[in-house]
């Protein structure tokens, strides 16, 4: 290798001029280094005759963001720099990268664990010479955004000093420039749907609800990367700006510099009709199934009506395993297994299947049931083997099944069937055997309850009550002790009082804690009595619960041929009341003789 003799140059490009510098003096690029002795930075216009020496760090002490932002904007740094052959460091062995962002706007270091960081005295100053050596080496400019370098530099040394080496790879980050703001395309987001958990075929909404957000389009800023080269922002894509014309009567918007947000007007689903959206309230279909529809899950909150009007009678209108969840539902067809409906009012003209499930918080009018209903009130035309609970139910033809109401009513009556009731029962006709036919106020969910928590209420108080009690008697006993005492206490004031003498202080405190103990006392039994009352008055209450099955009353116009059985369950000790009366008895109800039950019949 020939002897490489150092040389100072003046360069704009360091890496250039040290493959220079190693061509003319026929030694390996690889073997040589520099020191940077100084550097200068200019900056123009294009349209600028000279470059103008940036006097300061800070670029933008003699121009602006604006102008630096500008593809018209020029930057060039110069370096005086003194070439020389490589050669270790005697105490840092530095091992690192310089790694920039896609823009190569932001600049970081990344130094390996296996580096030899010794915590030496001008040491900070040596990794800080190793890193710009590094940047100018990648064509980065120096000087301009590195100004918390120092900062980072002393934050990895006490981090060494407190942990020792390194262990993993450690990220320095030497600064960022004038970052490129990327543009805003315009974009329509569906917030209905995002909002939208169950996938349903339709997404209810309530009124201001927001349903639609169309974002602006907003231009970016164009950026100046470390290495002095602009940074172009493309101008943003307006693709939707005539997509969203909105019904105003069902649709409202409100719009800032950011979006145009809309909002759901009434509550409904949303729906896309010629280019117009509006909140629709009435959705009909033909069929609801996985495979068509999915589930159709608005709630009850919104006011969704879905008509299901099926024109091939041998399929289902609702198929197996579907969901609803409507206000309304009118269903022309039939209703397939494992499937669920919940509304507010419910109409199906054919029938549900025997593994169908129906809640309905107001009316429910089926044509034929086999399934499971439970309404506040059901009118059946057949029932056949299913199942309803509801407050008032009325049905034309019940084959089987089970039903339990508050009220029920039954035109004709056929086999097998169990109808429980808490008030009443009233049969036009009955042309089976097997029907039971019972009075169970406990059956009913809302007098259960209601008896459950007077129960409750009662146990609890009267517990606390005795409790109480006890340590009233207590502190009774302890007040009647004190009461000898606090005579003689008293005795003692008054003959001080007619001395015109004054009583003394101790006295005085003991008597008025004996005032202020009799005081609460009696608070204590006052206290006592209204749990007392409140236990009374609960206790009626519940005993008028108990009372249900004397009301209850059970009517049937037609004539018994004793093969149906009566069954009257008393609520307070569920003992059975049982009758299989035969011939013209019309009215069947319980009567009370001296604390007995007995059944009274009238034709």
């Amino acid at each position: 290798m020939s002897t490489f003799v150092p040389i100072t140059v003046v360069s704009q490009n360091v890496v250039q001029d040290l493959k220079k510098a190693a061509l003319e003096q026929r030694v390996p690029v690889d073997a040589l280094d520099f020191d940077l002795f100084s550097y200068e930075t200019y900056f123009k216009e294009t349209t600028d005759e000279e470059w103008q020496r940036l006097r300061e760090s800070d670029l933008l002490s003699q121009t602006t963001e604006i102008e630096v932002r500008s593809p018209h904007f020029l930057l060039r740094q110069e370096y005086q720099i003194h070439i020389r052959l490589q050669k270790p460091h005697p105490y840092l062995n530095l091992n690192f990268t310089i790694a920039t962002d896609k823009t190569k706007s932001k600049v970081i270091v990344i130094i390996d664990p296996t580096s030899k960081i010794p915590l030496k005295k001008g040491i900070q100053e040596w990794i800080k010479e190793a890193i710009i050596r590094k940047m100018l080496r990648h064509g980065l400019l120096i000087g301009l955004y590195d100004q918390g370098l120092d900062r980072e530099i002393n934050r990895l040394i006490i981090k060494i000093q407190k942990e020792g080496p390194l262990a993993f790879l450690y990220r320095l980050t030497i600064g960022e420039f004038f970052l490129p703001i990327l543009p805003i395309n315009d974009k329509v987001i569906l917030h209905y749907k995002e909002a939208n958990k169950t996938n349903s075929l339709i997404e209810g909404v309530s009124p201001g609800d927001l349903i639609l957000e169309y974002i602006l389009p907003k231009y970016g800023r164009d950026g100046r990367a470390c290495t002095g080269e602009h940074i172009a922002v493309p101008d943003p894509s307006t693709k939707y700006a005539n997509y969203i014309v909105i019904d105003p009567e069902t649709v409202r918007s409100e719009q800032d510099e950011e979006s145009i947000r809309f909002f759901a007007s009434v509550s409904g689903f949303v729906e896309r009709k010629q280019g117009i959206i509006f909140i629709s309230q009435e959705l009909q279909i033909e069929s609801a199934s996985f495979k068509k529809t999915g589930s159709i899950e608005t709630g009850l909150d919104k006011d969704v009506s879905l008509k299901i009007n099926k024109k091939i009678s041998s399929e289902d209108a609702v198929g197996m395993g579907v969901n609803i969840d409507v206000l309304k539902l009118d269903v022309s067809g039939t209703i397939g297994s494992n499937s669920k409906i919940q509304a507010c009012e419910v109409n199906i003209g054919a029938q549900t299947h025997k593994r169908s499930q129906i809640n309905v918080s107001e009316i429910a009018n089926i044509h034929l049931h086999r399934g499971n209903l439970k309404a506040k009130e059901a009118n059946i035309t057949i029932l056949e083997a299913g199942k309803v609970e509801a407050d008032i139910i009325r049905i034309q033809k019940m084959m089987g099944g089970e039903i339990i109401a508050r009220e029920i009513h039954i035109d004709t009556l056929y086999s097998n069937a169990r109808v429980i009731a808490l008030e009443s029962i009233t049969i036009q006709n009955i042309e089976g055997d097997g029907n039971n036919l019972i009075i169970d106020p406990h059956a009913i969910e809302s007098y259960h309850d209601k008896i459950t928590e007077l129960e409750i209420t009662i146990r609890d108080k009267t517990s606390r009550l005795q409790i109480e009690s006890k340590e009233f008697i207590a502190r009774k006993l302890t007040l009647k002790e004190k009461s000898a005492r606090i005579k003689e206490i008293q005795e003692r004031v008054l003959v001080k009082q007619k001395k015109g003498e004054l009583p003394l202080k101790a006295d005085l405190v003991r008597l008025q804690q004996y005032k202020a103990e009799s005081e609460s006392l009696h608070e204590f039994a006052e206290k006592l009595k209204e749990v007392e009352t409140d236990i009374q008055l609960i206790g009626e209450k519940l005993e008028q619960l108990y009372e249900a099955d004397l009301h209850a009353i059970i009517t049937h116009y037609g004539v018994y041929n004793g093969h149906s059985r009566i069954l009257f369950i008393d609520p307070k000790t569920h003992q059975e009341h049982s009758i299989s009366p035969e011939g013209k008895v019309t009215k069947v109800r319980l009567k009370k003789e001296n604390d007995e039950k007995k059944f009274q019949l009238e034709s």
